[in-house]
């Protein structure tokens, strides 16, 4: 199997699916967030 990266906002759009059909889901929002400051929640 492999990977499949989805930027911020197209995660949060299709969660529900790929919720259903992954075994393994890894968001790493806060790790922008804390690298790129508050800022970055906005474009993402």
């Amino acid at each position: 199997m492999g990977e499949l990266l989805f930027c911020a906002h197209h995660a949060r759009e299709h969660a529900p699916k790929f919720a259903e059909l992954a075994t393994h889901v890894q968001d790493e929002t806060d790790r922008l967030l804390a690298e790129h400051g508050a800022g970055a929640g906005a474009a993402i």
